[in-house]
């Protein structure tokens, strides 16, 4: 399994954020990565060695986070008992203070397998085999766990919500720790469950801020109507006695004409009928006077009276439905009520309407237009329905006034009403959802006990493994292999280290050294040593994903060579191999040895080596960061570090972006290009000052105030000797290092414009 991509890494320092939204940076078998100094070489280095699971990450970041990908599509997060944990080995400066002390001369043990362990080694590869599954089962079940508790808490959080949303709290909210106590202290069982008309009524009171307006009793009594229609039945049935005029028993109707006119002829002296011209005798007037006595106009009063009465009081009947208050204003438990009976009141005053009034209304009629006749059974069918037709909006109009009252009583308990409302709709919707409630309960305490026991299975296995290698491992013998080591590398024997009761001394000719060894010494024997565990506890060098950063250190040419050869030899059966360097000379080791499988010759033979490069910027309105981008062309194909730095000279140059993301490090690299330009121009070792005096001699179309801006950056760049300082600050303004780059570039145009020409068309190429 080896590591094709880091597909999350956070808060790394100088390094770049990546996600595994962008794209894959590629690694292979044998991964070679340059970078100058300060552009995170060591902290990408320490991200891998995170990756180890014991390894102490005290100098990465505060919340930093480091994910790989690996060849078998698995990713693998930092932590104890991960994937790679057994596999990754990393060289740093983290490895050799933890491991070598070298003002005490002393050095942490290396175990090797004894020949005798050979049961027990077995049975520790079986058991190391088996951590990682058991690591990720707990990852998985600790990942299940949190899935579940969110369930949870997602279901919590929308069902007080929804609970809030109906209760309408005043001045709170219904969250979910109240929920949660609900659910412990409120019964759920039977009769919590609302139906649909409760629950209706109990929201609606709910939403309501204050309580509503009290309801007026409709101002309504039938006994008068019954007393008036009890009367009109009486006159209905009375015959006036009259002394029988043969004429007005033909013609009744006439009757009550007959008395106004002769009321009228006696009242005005009138001796003829003012209709016929007839004359009028005393006997005449006699006869009609005797006929339409006083009985009579009695009568006639009464019903015209009693029908007066009537009507206002139809109208009553009528303006009843009208002064019922709406049926909005009535609270929402009694309106249903409400409505019947409103309904009914207004049906059964219809019907007394239709039944009773009109039709009474009507024999009063034909009664006054016939006081003498008796009215046909026809005319007095309505008497049988007055009972009961007033007897039933007496009824419904006594259930309006019950119900007004039943509101009245409901808004004077208004809180105390809501609150139980808002208890009720609780408990409804909890008794819904207790099943889901309870459901979520139970997933977490299954996925509390599968974390339980992965835990307890790791934790087992873990035990166990380092039970076996205490009983397996012999650290005695693996000094003898590290010396050898150390007698290779540096060519003499003086040095080697001697086994102790809890690790190693370094001695010099037999004994313990006294003081530290010399920075070149150091370096052999922190590789070597580090090259000792690769294979240790039973390991095997072809399983191991080994990092290397900056091997070199303090060495001179030879020394440099051979610790390069040593790296790429004893690593060369390594899984996967990771160097990070700032040194270009052993960039250029091990990019010749790589170089044939970056690119093999044969186009069917898909590469197994990545040249990279850590590309640090200083994008507008950021800070510096630096990314691991493939390695360019120019330092790729190259030994030296020139044609690259004119490339970012040329292209500073060209830029009128203030902004531009490599300005930060301009002056280093005008002035190392400088540097490399005169050399090969003016051999020899006079100073920078001679140098140009001698071109200004050689070319007079130098430019004095170019030449200015040239010497300014010799005086304030005289520390960068070598490429390592290309990451630090410069003094320089960008406006003289602008200056400066078109100084020099016009500086070289002059002098060895063939030269400038090669290299433009080289950097063309590269672009």
């Amino acid at each position: 399994m080896l590591i094709e991509h880091i597909c999350k890494l956070r808060k790394a320092a100088i390094l770049a954020e990546l996600s595994a939204k962008q794209p894959s940076i590629g690694f292979k078998r044998y991964n070679l990565i340059y970078g100058f100094n300060g552009s995170g070489k060591s902290t990408l280095s320490r991200c891998f060695a995170a990756m180890q699971g014991d390894q102490e990450t005290g100098r990465l970041p505060t919340g930093w986070e480091f994910e790989v990908l690996t060849s078998d599509g698995a990713t693998v997060r930092i932590g104890a008992g991960n994937a790679l944990s057994r596999q990754v080995a990393v060289f740093n400066d983290n490895f050799i203070n933890e491991n070598l002390q070298w003002s005490s001369g002393k050095a942490r043990p290396v175990f090797y397998i004894g020949k005798e362990q050979a049961e027990v080694a077995a049975e520790l590869k079986k058991t190391e085999a088996a951590i990682p599954a058991a690591a990720e089962r707990k990852v998985a079940a600790e990942r299940m766990m949190r899935s579940e508790e969110q369930a949870l808490t997602t279901f919590k959080r929308e069902q007080a919500r929804l609970i809030s949303r109906d209760i309408r709290l005043a001045n709170r909210k219904y969250e979910a720790p109240q929920l949660t106590a609900d659910f412990a202290t409120l019964d759920l069982g039977t009769g919590a469950t609302l139906d649909e008309k409760a629950l209706s009524a109990h929201k609606e009171l709910c939403r309501l801020e204050e309580a509503m307006a009290q309801l007026s009793k409709p101002a309504f009594d039938s006994k008068e109507a019954k007393q008036t229609l009890d009367t009109i039945v009486g006159l209905l049935q009375q015959t006036p006695a009259l002394t029988v005029i043969a004429e007005l028993q033909k013609h009744p109707e006439m009757l009550l004409w007959v008395k106004e006119g002769s009321k009228y002829h006696a009242d005005h002296g009138l001796a003829d009928c003012l209709l016929c011209g007839g004359s009028l005798s005393d006997a005449r007037k006699e006869m009609l006077a005797q006929s339409l006595d006083e009985g009579f106009d009695t009568l006639i009063d009464q019903l015209s009276e009693a029908r007066s009465t009537l009507a206002l009081q139809k109208d009553q009947y009528l303006k009843l439905p009208l002064s019922l208050a709406a049926s909005k204003d009535v609270t929402a438990d009694w309106r249903e009520r409400y409505n019947e009976a409103s309904a009914r009141v207004n049906e059964t005053v219809r019907d007394a309407v239709v039944n009773v009034f009109e039709p009474a209304l009507a024999a009063i009629d034909a009664k006054l237009a016939r006081p003498t006749t008796r009215l046909p059974a026809s005319a007095l069918g309505w008497i049988d329905a007055v009972a009961e037709s007033l007897a039933l909006v007496q009824s419904w109009a006594q259930v309006i006034d019950i119900t007004a009252q039943r509101h009245n009583e409901s808004c004077d308990k208004f809180a105390d009403r809501q609150e139980a409302a808002r208890i009720a709709l609780r408990r409804h919707y909890l008794a819904e959802k207790q099943g889901g409630y309870k459901a979520a309960g139970d997933a977490i305490d299954i996925a509390n006990k599968a974390v339980d026991d992965a835990t307890s299975e790791l934790t087992g296995l873990n035990a166990t493994a380092t039970d076996l290698r205490t009983r397996m491992k012999e650290h005695g013998q693996a000094a003898a292999k590290i010396n050898r080591l150390i007698e290779a590398y540096l060519g003499h024997n003086e040095l080697s280290i001697v086994s102790v009761e809890n690790g190693y001394e370094i001695h010099r000719r037999g004994k313990p050294i006294a003081g530290s060894p010399s920075e070149g010494e150091k370096t052999a024997i922190a590789l070597c040593y580090f090259l000792s565990t690769l294979e240790a506890e039973g390991r095997t060098i072809k399983d191991r994903i080994v990092v290397v950063d900056d091997p070199i250190s303090s060495l001179d040419s030879k020394a440099l060579n051979y610790a390069c050869s040593l790296l790429l030899s004893r690593l060369g059966d390594a899984a996967q191999v990771f160097v990070l360097t700032h040194n270009q000379n052993c960039m250029n080791e091990f990019k010749k040895a790589w170089s044939k499988f970056h690119r093999p010759r044969n186009p069917a033979t898909q590469p197994t080596a990545s040249l990279l490069f850590l590309d640090v910027k200083v994008p507008k309105g950021g800070i510096r960061s630096s990314t691991l981008v493939e390695m360019s062309r120019l330092l790729r194909e190259y030994d030296s570090e020139y044609h690259y730095l004119v490339d970012h000279v040329l292209s500073f140059d060209a830029s009128d972006d203030r902004d531009y993301e490599y300005a930060y490090m301009m002056p280093n690299v005008l002035r190392r290009v400088l540097d490399v330009f005169l050399a090969f121009r003016c051999p020899g070792s006079a100073g920078f000052a001679s140098k140009m005096e001698q071109l200004r001699r050689e070319h007079s179309a130098l430019d004095a105030d170019r030449v200015a801006a040239l010497e300014r950056l010799a005086q304030l760049e005289s520390h960068s000797d070598n490429i390592d300082d290309l990451i630090g600050f410069s003094a320089m303004t960008l406006e003289e290092s602008k200056a400066a780059a078109a100084a020099l570039v016009a500086l070289m145009e002059i002098v060895d414009p063939n030269h400038l020409e090669g290299l433009r068309r080289l950097c063309r190429k590269t672009g």
